[in-house]
Order: C-alpha cells, then sequence, then structure tokens
C-alpha cells in the first residue's frame, strides 16, 4: 500500500528545509543604495537612513542581523535587513551607504560578498508590531439605543394601569414609528482603484496618472535624455520608475524652430560636487550616462 505524506507534516518538512538554506551562506554580488533614496520608506514602510547599518534582502525578513563579506579585502560589516531587495540578476543584498563605506567599496560600486545570519528575526516579526495599536473597543451594550449618540433617559415607568385597547394602540404606533423608511442611496466607490507603477509595460495609449509640481529652479541636476516628443518623455520616465528613481525632473524648453524640447534630469543637488558624484554613480551602478546642469542657468 502506498503512503503518503499527511499535509501537515509536508508543511513542516518544507518550513524546516526552507529554514535550513536560509541560513546556509550566500555569495554573490552586493551593491548599495544611491543617496537619493535617503528619508525614502521601504517595502517594510520604515524609512531608509543612509547613515545607519541596514540592507535590503529578498529572503530574510525584516529585523535579520546579517553579516557581509567582502571576499577581495576580508573587510566585514554587521547589517539589519529593512527592506527588500535587490531585483537585479547576480545582486544578493543592497546596502546602506554606511555600510558600504565600511567594506570600502564606494568607488567600487558592486563588489563579490559572503552573506551570514547573525541574528534570526524573531517570528512574525514585522513593523506592524511596532506601530501604536488601537484602544480597544468599549464592550457592547446589552440593550443599545438606536441612536447611540443622541441617546436620551428612557422615560419614567407609569403606575397608571391600562387597558388591553390602550395597549394595542401603543403597539401599533410604535411598529409604524420603527418601520424604516426607504431611502435612494447612491452607489459611490469605496475607494479609489489602486495605481500600478509603471515600468517597461508603458504603451503609447492608456490611462496614465500624472502629478505635476513646479520645483524652485536652483541647484544642480544631471540630465540624462532629451527628446521633442512627449511619448518619448513618458517611456522615458517609466523606464526610470522602474529602476526606482523617485527624483525625476522634466524641463520643457524651446527647442528647434520655436518647437518644445523636453530635458529629463534627475536632481537636485545643493551642488555641483554632489550633482558630479551622483552622475558618476548613475553610470557605474546603472550604466546611464548624463552631464551636470544648472538649474538655474535655463531661461524659460
Amino acid at each position: 500500500m502506498k503512503k503518503t505524506l499527511k499535509p501537515a507534516l509536508l508543511l513542516v518538512l518544507t518550513l524546516c528545509l526552507s529554514a535550513a538554506y536560509a541560513q546556509e551562506p550566500q555569495y554573490g554580488q552586493a551593491s548599495f543604495y544611491d543617496d537619493s533614496f535617503h528619508g525614502s520608506e521601504t517595502a517594510y514602510g520604515v524609512k531608509y537612513d543612509k547613515n545607519e547599518l541596514t540592507a535590503a534582502h529578498k529572503i530574510h525578513p525584516f529585523g535579520t542581523i546579517l553579516k557581509v563579506t567582502r571576499l577581495d579585502n576580508k573587510r566585514s560589516v554587521n547589517v539589519k535587513v529593512t527592506d527588500k531587495g535587490p531585483y537585479l540578476k547576480g545582486r544578493v543584498i543592497d546596502l546602506s551607504r554606511r555600510a558600504a563605506e565600511v567594506l570600502g567599496m564606494i568607488n567600487d560600486g558592486v563588489v563579490e560578498v559572503k552573506v551570514e545570519v547573525v541574528q534570526s528575526a524573531r517570528p512574525a516579526t514585522s513593523v506592524a508590531e511596532t506601530a501604536p495599536k488601537p484602544s480597544p473597543k468599549p464592550p457592547a451594550l446589552e440593550t443599545a439605543p438606536a441612536a447611540y449618540d443622541n441617546a436620551t433617559p428612557p422615560p419614567a415607568r407609569s403606575t397608571t394601569t391600562t387597558t388591553p385597547a390602550t395597549e394595542a394602540k401603543k403597539a401599533t404606533a410604535t411598529a409604524a414609528k420603527d418601520t424604516p423608511k426607504a431611502t435612494t442611496k447612491t452607489n459611490t466607490p469605496s475607494q479609489e482603484a489602486s495605481a500600478k507603477l509603471v515600468g517597461k509595460d508603458y504603451v503609447p495609449y492608456d490611462l496614465y496618472q500624472i502629478k505635476l509640481l513646479r520645483p524652485a529652479k536652483k541647484g544642480y541636476g544631471v540630465q540624462v535624455a532629451s527628446f521633442v516628443t512627449y511619448e518619448n518623455v513618458l517611456r522615458q520616465v517609466a523606464d526610470l520608475q522602474a529602476k526606482s528613481f523617485d527624483n525625476i525632473l522634466v524641463s520643457v524648453e524651446k527647442g528647434k524652430d520655436n518647437k518644445p524640447m523636453y530635458k529629463i534630469i534627475l536632481g537636485n543637488f545643493a551642488n555641483e560636487a554632489q550633482a558630479s558624484n551622483y552622475r558618476n554613480n548613475l553610470k557605474r551602478k546603472y550604466k546611464i550616462n548624463g552631464f551636470v546642469v544648472d538649474l538655474g542657468a535655463t531661461q524659460y
């Protein structure tokens, strides 16, 4: 007779194997966050701080402490998982800028590392657990008033003797009063449909949600593209969004024959040195070429 594993036992074995796999050292490439992500929310809802020893990992959950060792110079650092990722082939971990500095990889960008678990996250660890819990609801009343907010004290009991006929009249009047009136209800959406971030799935004809802001014309940025058609602008913005860029500017300027020219700029930065450093990171980490522009020098 063929024996089969019970579903519960199979689940336990699967979890054990997954846990054992997660404890094995992991080898691959490490990269680090661009400074533009400083202050942004991670996948777990906490703010990324470039000065803390944190990291993003696909397998290990929030709160896991990992030891990351650079294979060529043997430097190591312990980091706390606060984000999910990276999602590029060959990458096993994304480090905060501070962690990258400890490993000496700021100028290298991407390095080979070994990742080991130092301390596992406690079960069911999540940001939600540390969030303020709502106050407990008051116990339900055994007999709740019809309108709780406008409740009035019940009338004093009458000691007058009533006849059955009087009681019948009162019952009829009460029933008529308690009968709900027909109301016309307008169907409205309970909430707005959630928007989906567009990346490589951009198509020329579709419905898109766009929010236009006018930033101050000062500081510096890195121009990465220029177009004469608005469709190409949308396509480029979608591609940058897919790479998690959220500092995208579009400078609309007069081009040839007074036709609009759309320049895609990433910024902005307080000084030219910061913008230049950002440009170098773009080329090294994302293979994006660009050049520094003065955002206050353009005449519109």
